[in-house]
């Protein structure tokens, strides 16, 4: 019998018009972070795309802060494994500010909310650093490598 791995995107937005294939991604980072982990149980996720100031309000409703972050994870209480917000919009400004692709940040963020979901919540430097390389790890895989700057500086 084959483990299924279910996402669920959802758009609650209108400020960016979602890009071609950025839900193909979002499925891909799932499902590479599942694998990777070994989750061997039918498994969903569900991810909604939602404005700043949506994500403002979630995370001061769940964590006391009404920062705009790009992406926020919440446990869930139904079927799924828990729910990822993203923010395009944030998205956008810190793939412009890191001169990374839109991509590389929403794989990433989706990656690590992945891991997060899965009870990866690292206490010390040393358990952030080893997260940090098994998201990197499951970013290559992806072929979206770290860092743009290589290929820059090599080109």
């Amino acid at each position: 019998m084959s483990v299924k791995y279910k996402v669920v995107i959802t758009d609650e937005q209108k400020t960016v018009k979602i890009p071609k294939g950025l839900r193909m991604l979002i499925r891909r980072s799932c499902i590479a972070a599942l694998q990777n982990e070994n989750v061997d149980t039918d498994t969903q996720i569900n991810v909604v795309f939602v404005d700043n100031q949506r994500i403002s309000e979630l995370n001061k409703e769940h964590f006391g802060d009404s920062t705009v972050v790009s992406c926020l994870t919440v446990p869930d209480d139904s079927e799924a494994l828990g729910c990822i917000y993203i923010s395009v919009e944030k998205a956008i400004e810190l793939s412009d500010l890191h001169m990374d692709s839109l991509e590389r940040e929403i794989g990433s963020n989706v990656v690590h909310a992945v891991l997060l979901l899965l009870g990866n919540k690292p206490e010390t430097e040393i358990e952030e650093s080893k997260l940090r390389d098994r998201e990197e790890y499951i970013m290559y895989l992806l072929g979206l490598p770290a860092s743009s700057a290589y290929a820059l500086n090599n080109a």
